[in-house]
């Protein structure tokens, strides 16, 4: 009788870990959820959340957005330097992508619509770190999972 409350116990306990490990990749930042890179950790106030990880910190943004030629020149003016911007499509998002330089700082900021929802998420690395590549860049896996939550 034992064994067999400990078998059923234990199954439980898996099972409760599994469905665990399935919700805990997704998260919800305003009206939308994605898939988040496994390792990093996470904050959030409103409709902007933060992850960050050894390697990079992300910022992500769901909300009303300026022109992306008006956000280009406030950030000039703060002191960035532009060093490349380029508009491109992705699985059938049309994405404005702005690099900068500040204090030895890379940031790549990517303003997308997706689900008739506006999206900023910036990348920041170090000026000696490479833009990662598609499959390894978390902003691509984040945009690839973006949906309307609900």
């Amino acid at each position: 009788m034992n064994y067999k409350s400990f078998f059923i116990l234990g199954l439980l306990l898996v099972t409760l870990c599994s469905i665990s490990a399935i919700y805990a990749d997704t998260y919800v930042v305003g009206n939308s959820s994605f898939s988040l890179p496994d390792g990093y950790t996470l904050s959030e106030k409103d409709n902007q959340v933060v992850l960050y990880n050894d390697e990079y910190l992300l910022t992500m943004y769901e909300g009303p957005v300026l022109s992306t030629e008006e956000a280009k020149n406030n950030r000039i003016d703060m002191g960035y330097t532009l060093i490349g911007e380029r508009d491109y499509d992705f699985d059938g998002v049309s994405i404005n992508q702005q690099n900068y330089n500040n204090n030895g700082i890379n940031t790549c900021v990517y303003t997308f619509e997706k689900n008739n929802q506006t999206y900023i998420i910036t990348l920041n690395l170090f000026e000696n770190q490479d833009i990662p590549e598609y499959g390894d860049n978390p902003v691509t896996q984040i945009i690839d999972t973006l949906e309307i939550a609900g």
